[in-house]
C-alpha cells in the first residue's frame, strides 16, 4: 500500500501536467469602457482601421434631463444590434474587431449627430455630446496609431419605402446621378465628399468609388444587400435618401479629418431580426474586406 503511493502521485502529477482541450483566446476589444464621467457612452475599442458608431438607438431617457425640444427624437431601433453584429462579423473573419462608439442616452435627450447647439442644451446632455464624440477622436487616434489611414462607419436606421441600404457621402442625390466623366473630371464633387482622402489615394475613378461595382453600395449589393448609391440603384428626384449628417462631416476627410467616413441608414428587412443583422454584418465585413485592399491597398486580414 504504501510502496503505491509515489507510482500513484506520478499518475496524477502526469495527468495534471498532460495538455488537455485549448482554451478559446477572449475576443479582441471584447470589454466595453464608459467613456467619460456621465456613464452614457460606451466604447468598445479595437484594432482594425475600422470605428463603428451609433448615435440615436440609445433608450436611457432620465426624468432629470429636460427632453429637446427641437430636431427629429426617433429612435433608431436595432442600429445598436445591428453595429454589434458587424463588429462580431468583422472580429469572427479577421481575428480583431473594430472600434464600436455607442450613445446610450435617448434622443429625446441629445443628439450627437447634430451640431451641439442643436443636439444638445441640458448640462448633462452637452457632456454626453462631448464624451461621445471624445471616444470618437479616441479611436481614431488608435486607428493611426496602427495605420496609416481608416475608415468611419456611422450607424442609422431608416423607415422609408425603398427597402435599401442607404450609403452617405455629404453629397446630395443630384451628384449621385452625375454622368461619369463630370464626377471623374475635376475633383470637385470627390473634395465635397466625406471620403475625400480617400478618393486622392485609391487608383480608381472617384465615380467607381462612389457607385461603381468596387463601391461600398456596388459590393454590398453584389452580396444581396440592397444599396445606393450602386451600379444598380441610384436615388431618383422623388426618393427620400440620407446623404450623411454631422458625424461623418465632424469626423470624415472632408473637413480635413483623416479618417474616410459613410452614413449607413439601413432599412428594417436588414436589421429587425437576429438573421437579417447577422446577414447584413457578414455582407459587411466581406465588403469592407475588397474595399479595403482595392481603395486602400490594405488587407484586413
Amino acid at each position: 500500500m504504501a510502496r503505491g503511493v509515489p507510482a500513484l502521485l506520478a499518475c496524477l502529477l502526469l495527468v495534471a501536467c498532460a495538455p488537455g482541450p485549448t482554451t478559446p483566446a477572449a475576443p479582441t476589444g471584447a470589454a466595453p469602457v464608459r467613456a467619460g464621467e456621465t456613464g452614457y457612452i460606451r466604447h468598445w475599442p479595437g484594432e482594425l482601421p475600422i470605428v463603428l458608431s451609433v448615435p440615436h438607438d440609445g433608450a436611457i431617457a432620465p426624468a432629470d434631463i429636460p427632453d429637446r425640444t427641437t430636431g427629429v427624437t426617433v429612435r433608431d431601433s436595432h442600429a445598436r444590434a445591428l453595429a454589434e453584429a458587424i463588429r462580431d462579423a468583422l472580429r469572427e473573419r479577421f481575428g480583431r474587431a473594430p472600434h464600436l462608439i455607442v450613445c446610450e442616452l435617448s434622443r429625446r435627450k441629445v443628439d450627437c449627430n447634430r451640431a451641439l447647439a442643436e443636439g444638445a442644451t441640458d448640462p448633462v446632455a452637452i457632456r454626453t455630446w462631448r464624451e461621445y464624440h471624445g471616444a470618437i477622436d479616441a479611436a481614431e487616434r488608435a486607428v493611426l496609431a496602427r495605420s496609416p489611414h481608416g475608415l468611419y462607419l456611422d450607424i442609422h436606421s431608416h423607415g422609408h419605402p425603398k427597402k435599401r441600404l442607404e450609403i452617405g457621402y455629404l453629397l446630395p442625390a443630384d451628384d449621385l446621378r452625375l454622368p461619369d466623366a463630370r464626377l471623374d473630371a475635376d475633383g470637385t464633387v470627390a473634395a465635397r465628399s466625406s471620403i475625400r482622402a480617400l478618393s486622392r489615394r485609391t487608383p480608381a475613378k472617384f465615380s467607381e468609388l462612389l457607385r461603381g461595382e468596387t463601391s461600398l453600395g456596388g459590393l454590398l449589393a453584389a452580396r444581396g444587400v440592397p444599396a445606393v448609391p450602386s451600379p444598380a440603384e441610384l436615388p431618383a428626384k422623388a426618393d427620400p435618401y440620407f446623404n450623411g449628417a454631422f458625424d461623418i462631416a465632424a469626423h470624415g476627410s472632408r473637413d480635413g479629418g483623416r479618417l474616410d467616413a459613410a452614413q449607413f441608414e439601413v432599412p428594417g428587412p436588414q436589421r429587425d431580426t437576429p438573421e437579417h443583422r447577422a446577414a447584413t454584418a457578414k455582407a459587411v465585413a466581406e465588403a469592407l474586406e475588397v474595399y479595403f485592399e482595392r481603395h486602400f491597398g490594405t488587407k484586413l486580414r
